[in-house]
């Protein structure tokens, strides 16, 4: 917007909130998946406890990742160290048991931390 000494219409507010604030704040609140670290894996590898490798904003460490799922084709190969890629599923899999059977939401969250899986192993 050029400077013409007026102050700016509404609309033009309004513009720049739809356009640039709001976007950015809805993707900063969206988890689709995150590089992290295996650090613990349960008995039956089914789960495990991950470290997000990627660092806050104000450079401190993610909390870590417990209880996420790992997908059955990675079982074989997953080790403690491993750098994994973390997808967060659409909807809350609290009720999720492994099988193929449908099962009940839970919750209303969406893309929560909550709900992971291990996709692959890099």
């Amino acid at each position: 917007m050029a400077t013409t000494g007026m102050r700016p219409k509404k609309r033009d507010n309004d513009v720049a909130f739809f356009t640039k604030v709001l976007p950015d704040t809805v993707k900063a609140q969206l988890n689709v998946a995150r590089l992290a670290k295996v650090t613990r894996l349960y008995d039956d590898k089914t789960k495990a406890e991950v470290q997000p490798l990627d660092k806050k904003s104000d450079g401190s460490s993610r909390a870590p990742l417990i209880g996420v799922h790992v997908g059955k084709t990675k079982r074989d190969v997953i080790e403690v160290g491993d750098v994994v890629i973390v997808l967060f599923m659409d909807r809350s899999i609290a009720n999720f048991d492994g099988s193929n059977n449908e099962f009940e939401l839970s919750a209303k969250r969406m893309h929560d931390l909550n709900d992971s899986f291990i996709v692959e192993v890099y």
